[in-house]
């Protein structure tokens, strides 16, 4: 008779599965060594112990298993066991042998890890045995992992530069400063050494070194890798020395001042970002000479990107000379969006200066309009609204300073607007760009009234005046909204608007549930990224059973997994039924761990009586399986 393993996992019973261990049928004795190591405690531990220590009283091989379970619970007295059986191995039996290592990762101790130090000092250290001393963080172990580095040079020693990093030891730091140093480092492992380098802790940075960190994290500052730049410009900022040699880098970058290749155009972005991001170490109260290079770096000898970057900096510290260097470069149509972002987000924007180069009608002054309005409208300031409103007038101003007015005036909410943003949707001889942001706008501002306008815009010919009409109408959660959304979801032949539609829906929620229960009927695969998650926030028997459908129907099979995943993932008792369907009538598969994280999550009896249902017809094999058991057993206890 088969034993009933799923209730001696509930009760616990550790003598019960010892007795399967000894006895049971293949491969009870198996899922008996799993089901003790997720009970754990001392009575499990010498069960497991038992079976390791008399191997000739259980099956073959499955001592093996219950000393990996044994050292998983981290019970010293598989150590021994373990190293007799690593120094005893054949080389042809590496599977065997890795396993060994990891266990030995696992349960730690003075003799596990005397072991790997020895393993390190093989002419090629294996993989597992690496990764084992990172998983350890043996202290004692540090001078063998540099050792091993330098041995697996070139070719495998990324993982050894990983584990470094892992060991969080000042005594890495050397090495790693000389691999991001080196001319020699490709750039992966260039990048590799710089991140190991930011997991030292802070206390222990500046490093000791043959050279300064400074000197040696330069070449690393200089890499066009933003992954490799970024993380070596934070590990700057931690020292005043560090600040020093990144403001020179600065001040270098600027154009005619020194040789492109010892400050490029790249270093002076990743810089600047710096700055943007820790405005606190920068600017006037810090070093005087910050906000002028920031200004030199803004003037038209640079290229583009580092005056963006530039402008972005300045918004960031503010300071003495920023607003006037900002404001005298807002005209400039290639960063005239930094520009405006930079002005709104400085510590005092410059809210005078701004409005009037908004009321400045002249020709000459049309990109500083465009970019006052930008910048006003990321303010919010309410006092813009007039000139903004007059803007938006076709026959004084050109039309990117016009959809810069309308996008402000979206930002604003300026409810009184919305009728002169309706006309101009409304013009079919309005620029198609122009009328979809007046669109935008007038979905920012949720007015019922214009309602109509976004009706009509969701039928209009040109595409993007129609995804900002669907973007639009997600944001007037009424019945007519809804309707309109679910035709263009089902039936516009951009599958752009009909996305944006799908999405729209979503934010709406429960009003729009059985639209998209619709569109669910109706399945369109190029919407299913947008309708699955939709269906999922949205609350209701309607969005559940069209889940339910989706994840089992065969119309559907390409979308049955993330609509599983949907389902398990809404968390409420009624999910529990139809997340039981999925088991009762699909076969064993990769969706079947899904739904029993979901129905363990529940907490229900319901859920529970599933789980172990499943459990008892279907075994326990799997990590899944044993998981959600566990999960069942541990509310029981």
């Amino acid at each position: 008779m088969e034993p009933d393993m799923v209730r001696m996992r509930l009760e616990r019973d550790v003598a019960g599965l010892a007795e399967v261990m000894r006895s049971g049928p293949s491969p009870y004795p198996v899922w008996a060594v799993d089901l003790l190591g997720d009970i754990g405690g001392p009575e499990a531990a010498d069960a497991l112990f038992e079976c390791v220590d008399r191997p000739d009283d259980y099956p073959r091989w499955l001592p093996l298993h219950a000393l990996s379970t044994l050292a998983q619970l981290r019970d010293r007295r598989a150590v021994p066991v373990i190293l007799g059986q690593v120094r005893g191995r054949k080389h042809d039996e590496r599977a065997r042998v890795i396993r060994m290592y990891e266990d030995l990762g696992a349960v730690g101790g003075p003799e596990a890890v005397r072991e790997l130090v020895h393993r390190l000092g093989d002419p090629k250290p294996p993989r597992v045995v690496v990764e084992a001393v990172a998983q350890l963080r043996a202290p004692e172990a540090v001078p063998a992992l540099l050792a091993a580095l330098w041995a697996l040079l070139p070719g495998d020693e990324m993982n050894t530069v990983e584990a470094l990093g892992a060991m969080r030891d000042s005594r890495t730091a050397p090495a790693l400063l000389f691999l991001v140093s080196s001319e020699g480092t490709s750039a992966r492992l260039r990048r590799a050494a710089v991140l190991a380098l930011t997991e030292l802790p802070r206390d222990s940075w500046p490093p000791p070194a043959g050279l300064s960190p400074e000197v040696m994290l330069r070449r690393a500052l200089r890499d066009p890798d933003a992954e490799t730049a970024r993380p070596a410009a934070a590990l700057l900022a931690r020292t005043s020395n560090g600040r020093d040699e990144l403001r020179g880098h600065l001040r270098d970058a600027r154009p005619g001042r020194t040789p492109a290749y010892r400050a490029p155009d790249c270093s002076a972005v990743t810089v600047c970002g710096l700055v943007q991001e820790r405005p606190e170490l920068f600017g006037e109260a810090r070093d005087y000479r910050d906000v002028p290079s920031l200004v030199d770096l803004l003037g038209e000898e640079s290229v583009p990107a580092v005056r963006r970057a530039a402008a972005a900096a300045l918004g960031a510290i503010g300071g003495e000379g920023a607003a006037d260097a900002l404001l005298a470069a807002l005209g400039d149509d290639r960063i005239g969006d930094a520009v405006a972002r930079a002005l709104a987000a400085l510590p005092a924007p410059p809210v005078r200066e701004l409005l009037a180069a908004l009321a400045d009608g002249s020709p000459r002054a049309r990109g500083r309009r465009r970019g006052a309005a930008v910048a006003l409208g990321l303010l919010t300031c309410a006092e813009a609204a007039p000139l903004l409103l007059a803007a938006l007038d076709a026959a004084e101003n050109p039309r990117d300073v016009r959809s810069a007015a309308a996008d402000a005036l979206g930002a604003l909410r300026h409810k009184p607007s919305a009728d002169h943003l309706a006309a101009l949707v409304g013009d079919g001889e309005e620029p198609g760009t122009l009328r979809a942001r007046a669109v935008h706008a007038l979905g920012l501002i949720g007015a019922r009234e214009s309602l109509p306008v976004l009706l009509t815009a969701a039928r209009d010919p040109l595409e993007p005046v129609r995804v900002q009409a669907a973007q639009a109408l997600g944001r007037v959660p009424v019945a007519e909204s809804c309707e309109a959304l679910g035709e263009l979801a089902a039936g516009d032949a951009s599958t752009d608007v009909a996305r944006g539609a799908v999405r729209a829906l979503g934010r709406i929620g429960a009003p729009a549930a059985h639209v998209l229960a619709g569109l669910a009927e109706r399945f369109r695969r190029d919407v299913a990224q947008e309708l699955i998650p939709a269906l999922a926030g949205c609350p209701g028997t309607e969005a559940l059973t069209a889940l339910a459908n989706l994840a089992t129907s065969p119309d559907t099979e390409d979308v049955h997994l993330p609509a599983t995943e949907a389902l398990a993932g809404r968390r409420s008792p009624d999910t529990a039924a139809p997340l039981a369907a999925i088991l009762a009538t699909d076969r064993p598969t990769y969706r079947h761990g899904v739904v029993l994280r979901g129905l363990a999550a529940l907490g229900t009896e319901e859920a529970d009586a599933h789980v172990l249902a499943y459990c008892r017809t279907h075994g326990l094999a799997s990590e899944d399986t044993r998981t959600a058991l566990r999960a069942v057993a541990d509310r029981s206890r």
